[in-house]
């Protein structure tokens, strides 16, 4: 069973909304809530990510365009801070609801986003 670590909350409102997660092997993951304490989960390029970090592309887009074989639900009853174990989605995720509306950016910047960019850009 694959499982994730949370790795940096990038929208927190009451608790963490949206954030990136990393697996075993270092590969990228966003997570949103979708109610609850699930949370729809996808597996992402760091390019996409840097674009999704930087305001440069909003979430609905990332997650529809995201692979549909690498797309998960995961339950986080203990916390983000446990690794989650990731569920393979088994509904179409297009028009689905657990999408979040169109438009969604993230604004402001982590004060260590330039220096996460450098590194992930480096291992890429």
């Amino acid at each position: 069973m694959r499982t994730i670590r949370h790795h940096d909350t990038l929208f927190y409102y009451d608790g963490p909304q949206v954030f990136e997660a990393r697996d075993a092997e270092g590969g990228h993951y966003v997570a949103v809530l979708t109610g609850g304490d699930r949370y729809l989960v996808a597996k992402i390029a760091p390019a996409r990510l840097r674009l999704l970090r930087s305001g440069n592309l909003d979430l609905r887009s990332l997650l529809v365009e995201s692979d549909p074989q690498e797309r998960y639900v995961t339950t986080a009853e203990a916390g983000i801070d446990h690794p989650l174990a990731l569920e393979n989605l088994t509904e179409p995720l297009e028009d689905g609801p657990l999408l979040p509306d169109s438009g969604f950016l993230l604004h402001e910047r982590s004060p260590d986003i330039d220096r996460q960019t450098a590194q992930e850009q480096a291992t890429t």
